[in-house]
C-alpha cells in the first residue's frame, strides 16, 4: 500500500499495511496492568536508543517485572569472549541501567538457538525513572558475525 499526501495540510496519511518487521519495538499482548514491549533485531543492526525518533519508549516512572532476551538464531563472533548487554537508556543517551547482564547473556549462551535468558539486571523489578527509556544492546566486543533475537520487556505504566 502507500501513501497519500493531503495537499491543503500537508499531512501523509498511510493505507494497508505498514511491516518495520519489529525493528523499532512495539508494545504487543498487552492486556490489563501488566504492558509487554518487543524489539527484533539482527547481529548487524542492533537496537540503539536515542539514534532516532523511530525507538519504541517505555514510558517515564514505568516498572520493568521482566525482561527476556530470545535467541531466534545462533549468534557468533571472532572472539569467544563476545557478550551480550541489554538495557535501557534515555533519548539523550544517558544510561537508565540494565535489564539482561552480560554475564547472563554470555556468548555460550548467545549461540545456542532457542535460548530465553532472563534478565536479572539492575532495573528488572524498579521503576525506569523519570524520563522515558529506550532499548539498547550491545556486544562487549564489536565482532558479531551472525544471530538474530528478540527481546521482550514486561512493565508496569504507573501514570
Amino acid at each position: 500500500m502507500g501513501f497519500e499526501t493531503d495537499a491543503k495540510r500537508g499531512v501523509a496519511n498511510h493505507y494497508g499495511v505498514r511491516t518495520t518487521n519489529g525493528e523499532y519495538g512495539a508494545q504487543s499482548q498487552s492486556v490489563g496492568l501488566v504492558k509487554q514491549a518487543v524489539w527484533d533485531f539482527t547481529y548487524d543492526k542492533l537496537p540503539n536508543g536515542g539514534t532516532n525518533n523511530l525507538q519504541f519508549s517505555i514510558p517515564a516512572n514505568s516498572t520493568v517485572v521482566s525482561a527476556k532476551l530470545i535467541v531466534d538464531s545462533a549468534f557468533t563472533s571472532t572472539s569467544t569472549t563476545t557478550d551480550l548487554l541489554v538495557g535501557l537508556e534515555t533519548s539523550a543517551g544517558v544510561d537508565a541501567g540494565t535489564l539482561v547482564l552480560a554475564t547472563e547473556a554470555t556468548q555460550t549462551t548467545i549461540a545456542v538457538v532457542n535460548s530465553v535468558i532472563t534478565g536479572g539486571g539492575t532495573l528488572v523489578g524498579k521503576t525506569v525513572g523519570a524520563n522515558a527509556v529506550e532499548l539498547y544492546v550491545t556486544p562487549s566486543v564489536a565482532d558479531l558475525l551472525t544471530g538474530t533475537g528478540r527481546v521482550v520487556v514486561e512493565y508496569i505504566y504507573n501514570s
